[in-house]
């Protein structure tokens, strides 16, 4: 009966493992955003300040990209008095969300762990009200 309750634990585990998002690191040469200007933007939880500058490609999913802000966003919380490191998604359709976060420090850990970049935790994501306008950089 132990051996049985062990097995079935484990098994959902592997699975809930294997059914989670892959987060790699961006394609070499993905160029970065820019946005002109500071933006704030509602989402689920509240409001968000996005930071006006050039935004980093930090990881990937299959869903679409995960740029990096140059500054912390401030998302009016009160853990770290609202700074999160965190940035623009922007998935394969062109819709947009604010996400938070540490994929890239995670994916430089990947490789040493057991599970390896399957390890590595999806950044939460919130889908934003209205759009923001960017332009690519000339990375």
């Amino acid at each position: 009966m132990n051996s049985n309750l062990l097995l079935f634990g484990l098994t959902c585990l592997l699975a809930s493992c294997a059914s989670k998002g892959k987060i790699e690191a961006p394609d070499a040469g993905t160029p970065g955003i820019i946005i002109a200007q500071e933006e704030t933007r509602e989402h689920y939880w509240g409001k968000v300040v996005f930071p006006a500058g050039h935004y980093k490609p930090e990881a990937k999913s299959q869903d679409g990209i995960y740029y990096a802000a140059p500054t912390p966003l401030n998302t009016g919380g009160v853990i770290r008095s609202g700074k999160e490191h965190g940035g623009l998604f922007i998935n394969k359709a062109g819709s947009q969300g604010m996400w938070i976060g540490q994929p890239g420090y995670q994916l430089q850990q990947a490789p040493g762990t057991v599970m390896g970049s399957w390890g590595v935790e999806t950044p939460i994501l919130r889908a934003i009200s209205v759009p923001i306008v960017i332009k690519k950089a000339q990375d």
